[in-house]
């Protein structure tokens, strides 16, 4: 029998969810049905009544940066204001409530606690569920959902944008897995939340066959190997003695350093990770040696482990803990991490709820 091919969840909605309501839609350049019609046209082509439009870090139309404020819109073409809740909020205010008598979140993840949908994923569940407006969650595959939950659950202490999910660092579920975890974990009994799941989707099927192609998900992420890499070599965002391809196409899979020669670290084996040394070149130009990391194995992978020994095998290489280099910020680093204490061992931890 031929496989079906995987649609998104935005082409499994169920119109009653929707119907007679004033919609607000959260998405970003990745949100796509499967003919390549973003979100936006998709809905409105449904004849799905949409008052407004939202965007999460980077914005709606993906061109911000990372931790770049983006700025209120409006659409030049359909009169409708774009929200950013990645601006003067992270939440939608009660004015942007006012506008919407349902939510579509219809956002490429990636299920890793340092990138930030999932936090714009909870903000949004939470307020929904205060003001008694229905969400539907459009689900979407994850890059991580073949890579089983790993790392430290979040310390509340440490709770941040760049953590927000109750859940280990890598928490391996998709968007609609997610926001079903996150309204039982918050207890949002209050909340009307729809999941619309992916028809096709299997957790049985490889990652390539899941991913025949790649929409870019922010400026960094162009691609299914950027967002591989990501919760591998994130914690370099605080640690900037650690070059990690940043501005580049390579951003997440290589690191290296202008000041050492990272290409002589000795690395223990890392798990569904090959791990080379190589030269490459940096945002500007200049030619580092260090090492390449490509995701060989996503079941065997274990990203935050690697993450662990990574910086484990670096401060060995490089004689000192990585937060005392100059530009070092240790606190965005405990909450890149969700703890102070992030050392392995780490709770076990099973998706609640998988629809996969």
């Amino acid at each position: 029998m031929t496989q079906l091919a995987i649609r998104p969840g935005l082409e499994a909605l169920d119109p009653a969810w929707l119907s007679d309501r004033r919609v607000g839609l959260v998405a970003h350049p990745a949100s796509r049905a499967a003919d390549g019609r973003h979100a936006a046209e998709y809905l409105r082509d449904k004849g799905v009544h949409l008052t407004a439009l939202f965007g999460p870090e980077h914005g709606f139309f993906g061109r911000g940066g990372a931790g770049e404020k983006i700025a209120d819109a409006a659409h030049a073409e359909w009169n409708v204001p774009i929200y950013s809740l990645y601006g003067e909020t992270r939440a939608p205010t009660a004015a942007m409530l006012g506008r919407v008598d349902a939510f579509v979140f219809d956002v490429q993840t990636i299920a890793c606690r340092a990138y930030t949908y999932a936090s714009t994923l909870r903000l949004l569940m939470e307020a929904c569920a205060a003001a008694g407006k229905t969400l539907v969650v459009a689900d979407r595959p994850d890059p991580l959902m073949l890579t089983p939950p790993d790392g430290p659950r979040l310390d509340p202490a440490c709770a941040s944008f760049v953590g927000l999910v109750p859940a280990p660092f890598c928490f391996g579920m998709t968007p609609g897995e997610t926001a079903l975890f996150l309204k039982s974990a918050l207890k949002l009994e209050a909340l009307d939340l729809h999941v619309a799941p992916c028809p096709g989707l299997s957790r049985r099927l490889p990652l390539r066959e899941i991913y025949p192609t790649w929409h870019a998900t922010s400026p960094a992420i162009v691609s299914l190997e950027n967002a591989l890499c990501f919760p591998l070599t994130v914690f370099f965002e605080a640690l900037p003695m650690i070059d990690h391809a940043r501005g580049t196409p390579l951003a997440f899979q290589r690191i290296g350093s202008a000041h050492a020669d990272l290409a002589q670290l000795s690395l223990p084996p890392l798990p569904g990770v090959r791990a080379e040394p190589c030269e490459y070149p940096d945002k500007h130009g200049e030619t580092l040696r260090g090492f390449a990391f490509e995701v060989v194995d996503p079941a065997a992978y274990r990203p935050a482990t690697a993450a662990f020994a990574l910086i484990s095998a670096l401060e060995k290489h490089l004689g000192r803990v990585l937060w005392d280099f100059p530009g070092s910020r240790p606190e965005f680093y405990a909450q890149l991490w969700g703890t102070r204490t992030p050392a392995p061992p780490w709770p076990r931890f099973e998706i609640p709820q998988p629809l996969y």
